[in-house]
C-alpha cells in the first residue's frame, strides 16, 4: 500500500465525494498517462444527458462518485410521479450536490399541459430544486410554435433553462417524418429552428425517430450511410451539431445502444452531445468517446481507433481520429459474420483494413 501524509493510503488522501466540492486526482493523471481531452464541465458541447429509470438514490450516488464529471443532466421520468415526494427530492438534492442538473421528464410536462397545470407545475418542480424542464411532443400532437414559445419564456422566466424536442416516437402525427425511416428535411430544419428562436438552448432529436432513420445495428447503419445517415447530416448543417442533444433511446437493446452512440461519434467527434443514456452505462459511452473502447460490427472504426491513431502517428492521435479508419460490416459476437460486397473484400485484402 502507498502512504501519504498522516499515515493514510494514497486512496484515502486522494479520493473525496464530489458532493463535498473537492476535486480529485484522476487514476490518469495519478499514472501521468494522457487520453483524448474532452470539454469540461460547465461544458456547452459534449454534454450527457443520463434518464433517470428510476434507480435507488443509493445506486445512483456509486456512479456519481465515480462519474458525475461527466454527466451533465439527469431525467428523471413519469414513473417517479407514484413515488413518495421526500424520495424524488432526496434525489434532485443528491444531483445538485454533485453538479449534475436535475431535469423532469418531457411526459410530466406534457401531462401538467394537458390538465392545465403547465405554469403550476413548473413552479412547484421550481421550488424543489429542478433547473432545466424539456419542452416535448412525444404524446401530445404537436403544438404551434407561438404557443411553444409563450411557454418557453414562462419557463425561463422562472429560471428554468428550455431543452425542446423534435420528433415522436411513433410516425403517427409526425409531421417531421415523411414515413417510418424517411424525415422531412425541411420540416425538421424548420422545427428545430424555431425551439432555438423562442429561447431553448438546445434541442432533443427523439431517439426512436433518428434510430428508424440512421439504422439499428451496424451492418444497416453502414447500409443506410448513403440515405439515412446523408438526411441526418443535412440537418445537423442547418442547425449546428452543438445546438442538437442527440437521443439514444434507453429501452432498445445494448447493442444498439452502442452502435447508435458510436456512430455519432463517428460522425461529429468525441464531445457530439448524447441524451437517454444510461447511468450504468456512463463508463462504455465516455470509453467510446475517448476511442479506448472496442464496438463490433463497424470493422476497423471501432477497433479501439484512438489507440490506434495515437500508435499510427508517433504518440500522438490524428486531430480526427474518430474518422480515420474504415468501416464495414464485420462479425459481432455470437451473430457471426456477414457477407461483404467483393468489392470490399479485395479493398480489405489489399490495404489490411
Amino acid at each position: 500500500m502507498i502512504e501519504c501524509q498522516a499515515g493514510l493510503s494514497l486512496g484515502q488522501h486522494l479520493i473525496k465525494r464530489k458532493g463535498d466540492s473537492m476535486p480529485s486526482v484522476t487514476f490518469e493523471e495519478h499514472l501521468g498517462i494522457k487520453l483524448q481531452e474532452r470539454t469540461r464541465k460547465p461544458r456547452k458541447t459534449g454534454l450527457t444527458m443520463v434518464i433517470d429509470r428510476c434507480e435507488p438514490w443509493q445506486y445512483q450516488q456509486g456512479y456519481l462518485d465515480a462519474y458525475a464529471d461527466y454527466i451533465d443532466v439527469v431525467k428523471l421520468t413519469e414513473p417517479h410521479l407514484i413515488q413518495p415526494l421526500p424520495v424524488v427530492q432526496q434525489k434532485v438534492d443528491q444531483l445538485r450536490r454533485y453538479g449534475v442538473t436535475p431535469q423532469p421528464g418531457g411526459i410530466i410536462i406534457e401531462i401538467a399541459r394537458a390538465q392545465g397545470q403547465g405554469l403550476d407545475v413548473l413552479r412547484k418542480l421550481r421550488e424543489m430544486g429542478f433547473e432545466q424542464i424539456e419542452v416535448s411532443s412525444s404524446a401530445n400532437t404537436q403544438r404551434e410554435i407561438e404557443e411553444e414559445a409563450a411557454y418557453v419564456q414562462s419557463a425561463k422566466g422562472l429560471g428554468f433553462k428550455v431543452i425542446g424536442e423534435v420528433g415522436k416516437k411513433f410516425p403517427e402525427g409526425d409531421t417531421s417524418r415523411k414515413s417510418d425511416e424517411v424525415i422531412d428535411v425541411g420540416e425538421t430544419v424548420r422545427q428545430m429552428k424555431s425551439l432555438l428562436a423562442a429561447g431553448c438552448s438546445y434541442v432533443y432529436w427523439e431517439g426512436h425517430l433518428t434510430r428508424r432513420l440512421i439504422g439499428e445495428h451496424p451492418a444497416e447503419i453502414i447500409a443506410k450511410e448513403s440515405t439515412g445517415t446523408r438526411q441526418l447530416l443535412e440537418v445537423v448543417q442547418a442547425v449546428g451539431v452543438d445546438n442538437i442533444i442527440f437521443e439514444v433511446s434507453s429501452i432498445i437493446p445494448a447493442k444498439t445502444r452502442r452502435a447508435m452512440q458510436f456512430w455519432f461519434v463517428r460522425l461529429f467527434g468525441p464531445n457530439v452531445n448524447i441524451g437517454n443514456a444510461r447511468i450504468d452505462e456512463i463508463n462504455t459511452i465516455e470509453a467510446t468517446r475517448l476511442g479506448t473502447h472496442p464496438i463490433f460490427g463497424f470493422g476497423p472504426a471501432g477497433d479501439h481507433p484512438w489507440i490506434h491513431s495515437t500508435l499510427d502517428h508517433g504518440g500522438s492521435a490524428s486531430p480526427t481520429w474518430w474518422k480515420e479508419y474504415p468501416t464495414y460490416p464485420s462479425p459481432i459476437a455470437g451473430e457471426g459474420s456477414p457477407e461483404l460486397p467483393t468489392e470490399r473484400r479485395r479493398t480489405i485484402h489489399s490495404t489490411g483494413r
